[in-house]
């Protein structure tokens, strides 16, 4: 199907219709700047964060932002909108944003996916989710592709493929795939941040399973010279780690230092401390798991300044920004993003516990420095914490950035 901005064809392998429930999308035009929410301390440095700023909302699912910032002004968000629960299709939107945030474009329904691979030639790549175990040691999807100038999106014909295993891929859930047995859905997903290697033209990715056999989750490290075919470069961390939780070292982010290392930070468990590892050769060992002081639990999301700064954002429980103004990953400064959201947005506020017994926030979140010294993060609300909303109810869930400025050296 041809659209005049967008371009979407169906994966062949889908038998699906992406449908958008009830949407409410921001207005785009006649819309106020950003308000003043107030100043924090943050490691002898001031920020300044702007009040909450509406994304989208819909009755539907609508949650685990994934938010990536194009150059200049544009961005783009990617969230889901299907139970939180294994499947071979995976519904959700992205929306654009053409003034740093301020307002969003109407969502466009794509297949899910949260591990964005931004090329040399200006393209961007959104790498699947879920995988298809082809055989032990090979491991398929297909990506979009978003043109580098215009609000267009394709799936490419050329599929993504992951190999170079050390070991013998698990599986996801041995109930899901084909039932003839042609394909199984592998026990690794794409998740995280990709970086460039240090010859400039080599994508780093991360990706987090389990081995066949395996109780714990591990984390690995893939390589690949065009954002399609990958091989593994190392495993990061695996399920002999020694640190405390029962998942496993899992959902992760990746991020280059000023010093040229490689930071992995990785969830372990809910509510426990995330876990790192650093790596000095390009990520091909990796130094033993160390907890991070303070920063946890689900999954993380880092962004380094031009002038070295770290932004750590992620939670569970509670919401919030770390920032390590060093940039060595050591001493994090909390901003309380749930405090801070209650503070503006009363009528729908952040709480650590629902009826359903989970918190009504995933506490997923995506932070991105937008130049030296301004930065967006992104998170979800939800009306009915992990239940659907019942549908004689008013609620909605939604989706909200923040702006933030860091004044002071």
């Amino acid at each position: 199907m041809h659209l005049r901005y967008v371009v979407i064809r169906l994966m062949s392998w889908a038998a699906v219709a992406f449908a958008w429930p009830v949407a409410l999308p921001v207005a785009a035009q006649q819309t106020p700047p950003w308000e003043d929410g107030g100043t924090v301390e943050a490691d002898g440095l001031k920020v300044s964060l702007s009040r909450p700023r509406l994304v989208l909302r819909s009755q539907g699912f609508l949650w685990f932002p994934s938010m990536y910032h194009r150059a200049d002004n544009r961005w783009f968000a990617i969230l889901s909108t299907y139970a939180d629960q294994a499947q071979d299709v995976t519904p959700g939107v992205i929306t654009f944003s053409h003034d740093g945030g301020l307002n969003w474009s109407k969502p466009v329904a794509v297949s899910y996916g949260e591990m964005a691979i931004f090329r040399t030639d200006g393209t961007t790549l959104l790498l699947p989710y879920y995988l298809r175990l082809k055989s032990d040691t090979l491991a398929t999807g297909k990506a979009l592709r978003l043109a580098k100038d215009v609000q267009a999106i394709e799936e490419i014909d050329e599929p993504v493929e992951v190999s170079g295993w050390p070991r013998k891929i698990g599986l996801l859930d041995a109930d899901l795939g084909n039932p003839k047995a042609e394909w199984k859905l592998a026990g690794f997903v794409f998740n995280g941040q990709s970086v460039l290697a240090q010859d400039g033209k080599t994508y780093l990715a991360t990706l987090y399973g389990r081995f066949a056999g395996a109780s714990r989750y591990s984390v690995v490290l893939a390589e690949s010279p065009d954002g399609l075919k990958w091989k593994i470069r190392s495993v990061i961390a695996d399920e002999t780690c020694k640190l405390r939780g029962r998942e496993g070292p899992c959902e992760s982010a990746l991020v280059r230092l000023k010093d040229s290392r490689l930071l992995c930070v990785y969830r372990l468990d809910s509510e426990v401390p995330y876990g790192h590892s650093f790596s000095s050769d390009d990520g091909n060992t990796w130094t033993e798991p160390k907890n991070l002081d303070g920063p946890l639990s689900v999954q993380p999301s880092l962004s380094l300044s031009a002038k070295g700064m770290l932004l750590l954002s992620g939670g569970r429980p509670g919401l919030y920004v770390w920032l390590n103004s060093q940039g060595d990953a050591v001493r994090w400064h909390r901003i309380d993003l749930q405090a801070h959201h209650n503070k503006w947005v009363k009528e729908e506020p952040i709480l650590l516990a629902v009826a359903s017994g989970k918190s009504n926030s995933t506490s997923y979140t995506e932070v991105r420095w937008l130049d030296d010294r301004h930065f967006l993060v992104i998170y979800d609300r939800l009306a009915n914490g992990w239940s659907p909303i019942p549908k004689d109810s008013k609620g909605t869930n939604s989706v909200w950035v923040v702006r933030g400025q860091v004044e002071g050296d």
